[in-house]
C-alpha cells in the first residue's frame, strides 16, 4: 500500500507539472549563462569587484581519474531547506549535488554507464568514455534537472557489445535534484526517430554528439546535436521534448529530397552533416524562438555557388554555415522561420560559423529607433555580425551582394562561444578570441547602424589561438554604476576577472586567487557571494569571501 501511494503521488505530480516562469533565486545560476546567452546573468549574486578582490579559495572537489566535466555546473537554492547547492554532471554520468557554501558532497549517483568511445578516435581530446557533455537546464518551479545521458545497448544493432557507435544510444532524463531520482515517465529513449521535415533522416543516437547546453521554453526543452568528432554518417538536429505530452519532434539542419542521404552509416557526412555544437554555448531564446549556429556541411542549391541574394525568410532545405531562427508548435514541430549566412563563408577552410553562437541583447537597452531588437553573432570566422534579430540577414542582401546585417566588426583571432554583455552604465559587450585578449564594445544608439558598437577597451593578456578561450561572463550588484564585472576563463590561466567599464582603453583585472588552468571553452558559475569553475585539473573549485 505504501508503494502504491508513493506511485499516485508521482504519478499526480507528473500531470501537474506547472512549467511556470517562475524566477530563480536572485543568487542561483540554474542554467547555461541567460536565455538569450546574451552573457549577462542578471540577478544578484553579492559580487562586485571590491568583494572578488577578496576573493580566496573556499573548497574543491575532486572526481574519478578519467572523469572529464565539458557540462558546466549549475547552482540552485532548494525550497524545503533554503540550501543553496551545486550540481555537475560528468562524461562518466555521475551527478552530484554539494553544498554551495562548505563543499559537502550532498548525493551522488551514475545514472547509466558512459559509452566507451575509443571507435570515435577522438577519446585524447573529449575523454575516456562519452555520458553527459551538454550543459543540462534546472527547472526552478519543479526542482528537476533535465539533461541528455549517453550510453549504450550491447549488440543492438551490430555484434561487438557496447563498442560499435551503432550500439550507443541517447536517453532524456529528468531527475529530482534534491534527491538525483527520476520523474515518473523518464527518461525516454531518443533513438530511431525520423525527422519531421525528412524521413529519411532517422535520429540515431550513437553517431551524434549532445554539446549545446539545453534551453526551455514553457514546457518544452530543446536540444542540439552535432557532429561525434566530426565522424560517421550524421545529420544536425534539434530535438524538442514536450513535458506536457511527452513528445518527441526531431528537426534536421539537412531536409528535403535535395539534402545528403545514404544508409552507410559509416559513410562520413552521409546524412549532410551541419551539425550543432557552439563549442557548448546553450541555445538562445527570446522566450519564444530559439536561435543557434549551423556548422559545415552540405548547403542548398539556391546558396551553394550561387552569388544571387536569398531573403532569409526564403524556406532553403539545405542549412550549412548559417545562423537560424526556429519555432516549435504541437501541430507542426520545429519549423525554420529566418536564416543568415555570410556571403564570403568558407566551408572546410577553417572559418566556421558554427563554433559560436548568438547573443540577444537586452532590448530595453540596446536598442535604436529602427532597430527594437539586436543579436550579436560569433564564429571561427574572425568577426562579430551585430543581426537585427527580427531580420537576421539572409545571403547577399547587403550593398553590392555584401551581408545583410546592421554592423561587422573584425576580429583578430577566432571565436568559439559567444559574447558577454552588460546593460549598464550606457552598455558595453565583450568578447574573447584566440590570439588576442578580451575585448570591450561600447554601445551607441546611433542611427548609423554600423556604427552600433566602437572598441572601448582590451586586456592586456592573449588567448592561444585554439587553446580554448572561455566563454565572457558578466557580472553586477542589480547594476549598480561600478559594480560590473566581466569573467573568463582560461585553460592555462585559470580564472580571470575585470572591471566591466573600461579605463583610458584597458579592461582592468581583478586580482583572483590563482586557479589550476580551466576547461576548453568554459565559463563560471555563481552563487550567493562565491563563484564555481571546473580547472584544469578536473576539479570544482569555489572561491569566495570567507
Amino acid at each position: 500500500m505504501e508503494i502504491w501511494t508513493r506511485i499516485q503521488s508521482l504519478l499526480l505530480l507528473a500531470s501537474a507539472f506547472l512549467f511556470c516562469a517562475t524566477l530563480a533565486a536572485p543568487s542561483d545560476s540554474p542554467r547555461d549563462a541567460d536565455a538569450g546567452q546574451s552573457g549577462y546573468v542578471g540577478g544578484d549574486h553579492n559580487v562586485d569587484p571590491a568583494t572578488a578582490s577578496q576573493f580566496q579559495h573556499l573548497w574543491n572537489a575532486s572526481f574519478l581519474p578519467d572523469e572529464k566535466h565539458w557540462a558546466r555546473p549549475l547552482v540552485h537554492t532548494l525550497k524545503s531547506s533554503g540550501r543553496q547547492i551545486v550540481f555537475t554532471a560528468s562524461t562518466e554520468n555521475y551527478v552530484r549535488t554539494f553544498d554551495a557554501v562548505t563543499g559537502e558532497k550532498i548525493n551522488e549517483r551514475q545514472i547509466l554507464p558512459p559509452w566507451p568511445m575509443g571507435a570515435a578516435y577522438c577519446t585524447a581530446q573529449v575523454s575516456q568514455n562519452l555520458g553527459i557533455m551538454g550543459t543540462p537546464i534546472i527547472d526552478v518551479e519543479n526542482e528537476v534537472v533535465y539533461l541528455y545521458v549517453k550510453s549504450y545497448n550491447e549488440d543492438i544493432r551490430i555484434p561487438g557489445g557496447a563498442s560499435p557507435p551503432l550500439n550507443a544510444q541517447y536517453y532524456f532524463y529528468v531527475i529530482y535534484i534534491e534527491t538525483l531520482w527520476d520523474l515518473y515517465y523518464f527518461p525516454l529513449l531518443i533513438d530511431d526517430i525520423p525527422a519531421d521535415n525528412d524521413p529519411r533522416k532517422i535520429f540515431m543516437g550513437g553517431l551524434v554528439l549532445q554539446r549545446p547546453a539545453l534551453t526551455q521554453i514553457g514546457s518544452v526543452v530543446y536540444a542540439g546535436f552535432g557532429g561525434l568528432c566530426d565522424a560517421f554518417n550524421y545529420t544536425g538536429a534539434i530535438v524538442t521534448v514536450d513535458m506536457s505530452t511527452k513528445y518527441i519532434n526531431v528537426w534536421v539542419t539537412q531536409g528535403g529530397p535535395a539534402s545528403p542521404w545514404t544508409a552507410d552509416w559509416s559513410a562520413w557526412h552521409g546524412g549532410g552533416a551541419a551539425g550543432i555544437w557552439q563549442a557548448g554555448l546553450g541555445l538562445s531564446s527570446d522566450g519564444k524562438d530559439v536561435y543557434f549556429n549551423i556548422d559545415n556541411g552540405a548547403g542548398s542549391t539556391e546558396v551553394n555557388g550561387s552569388t544571387t541574394p536569398v531573403s532569409g525568410k526564403t524556406h532553403i532545405d539545405g542549412l550549412s554555415e548559417t545562423a537560424v531562427r526556429v519555432t516549435f508548435n504541437q501541430s507542426t514541430g520545429v519549423q525554420l522561420l529566418d536564416w543568415f549566412r555570410p556571403y564570403d563563408w568558407q566551408t572546410d577552410a577553417g572559418q566556421d560559423i558554427g563554433s559560436g553562437g548568438v547573443g540577444i541583447l537586452d532590448p530595453t537597452v540596446f536598442t535604436t529607433d529602427a532597430v527594437k531588437r539586436l543579436a550579436v553573432i560569433t564564429s571561427s570566422n574572425p568577426r562579430m555580425y551585430v543581426q537585427d534579430l527580427d531580420n537576421l540577414g539572409g545571403y547577399r542582401q547587403g550593398a553590392n551582394g555584401t551581408d545583410g546585417v546592421l554592423q561587422t566588426i573584425p576580429l583578430a583571432g577566432e571565436v568559439f562561444g559567444g559574447i558577454g554583455s552588460y546593460p549598464h552604465e550606457g552598455g558595453y559587450i565583450y568578447v574573447n578570441p584566440g590570439n588576442t585578449g578580451l575585448q570591450a564594445y561600447k554601445f551607441t544608439p546611433s542611427a548609423n547602424a554600423s556604427a552600433l558598437f566602437s572598441f572601448a577597451g582590451k586586456a592586456s593578456n592573449s588567448n592561444a589561438l585554439w587553446g580554448g578561450a572561455g566563454v565572457p561572463t558578466v557580472t553586477s550588484r542589480n547594476g549598480e554604476a561600478g559594480s560590473g564585472v566581466v569573467w573568463i576563463t582560461d585553460p592555462n590561466r585559470g580564472l580571470l576577472a575585470y572591471r566591466a567599464v573600461p579605463q583610458n582603453g584597458s579592461l582592468v583585472e581583478i586580482k583572483l586567487p590563482k586557479v589550476e588552468g580551466a576547461g576548453k571553452f568554459s565559463r563560471p558559475v555563481f552563487g550567493d557571494g562565491r563563484v564555481y569553475v571546473i580547472d584544469g585539473q578536473g576539479r570544482l573549485v569555489a572561491l569566495g569571501v570567507k
